[in-house]
């Protein structure tokens, strides 16, 4: 980890130091990537894996003008079956500050069970329940978000290279680590509550 005094280090020590075993498991990945969602009966789908806004293509229209729908959705070296919830998860916890993420948390899923719901044209084909891909969402967040401290080093030194004003690359770095540690607090609480037998099992 970059190494500053921009942000209150004391902050992330005693959580940090509380789960480093289970940030280093393999075990514990390979359960919440490949096998969390099957023991709660959910079918493996497509993951994209590497879910952000410089892999999408936004539509333009005849002026050129960019639009709010997906063209493409591009960079699938990371494809894999995995949870339905795995894409959603990186994409809230990478890229979405913990205030937002936490907003979009209360209808995100409820949104992604309509539209399947929409596109299957009956409830009763689509292969999963709102509860069930609640509880999917669990798992993905815990191994995206105990992997957001370690993926500030992928694009920190990026940022660096083209932001020349130090308040602002300070700026941009405290703000990434201030959503790490949001995302550090919220996997506390489910790691302590109804999650614990992960810690008690990989941690």
């Amino acid at each position: 980890m970059i190494a500053t005094e921009n942000f209150c280090y004391h902050s992330f020590q005693p959580i940090v130091s509380k789960y480093y075993k289970l940030c280093r498991s393999t075990d514990f990945y390979l359960y919440v990537y490949q096998q969390a969602h099957k023991d709660l009966e959910l079918p493996s789908v497509i993951v994209q894996g590497d879910m952000h806004p410089g892999n999408l293509m936004w539509s333009i229209d005849k002026n050129d003008n960019i639009q709010n729908s997906i063209a493409a959705i591009v960079d699938w070296q990371t494809m894999q079956e995995g949870s339905p919830m795995t894409d959603l998860a990186r994409f809230l916890v990478h890229c979405a500050d913990g205030n937002i993420r936490r907003e979009a948390e209360s209808f995100a899923i409820k949104l992604y069970y309509q539209c399947l719901t929409e596109e299957f044209g009956d409830i009763s084909k689509v292969p999963y329940t709102l509860e069930q891909l609640q509880q999917a969402y669990k798992y993905a967040f815990l191994a995206q978000a105990l992997y957001s401290l370690g993926i500030m080093d992928f694009f920190v030194p990026s940022m660096e290279e083209k932001i020349k004003d130090e308040k602002m690359k300070k700026d941009l770095f405290d703000s990434g680590m201030l959503k790490s540690l949001h995302a550090f607090e919220d996997s506390n609480k489910l790691l302590e509550g109804e999650l614990n037998d992960l810690f008690i099992k990989f941690g």
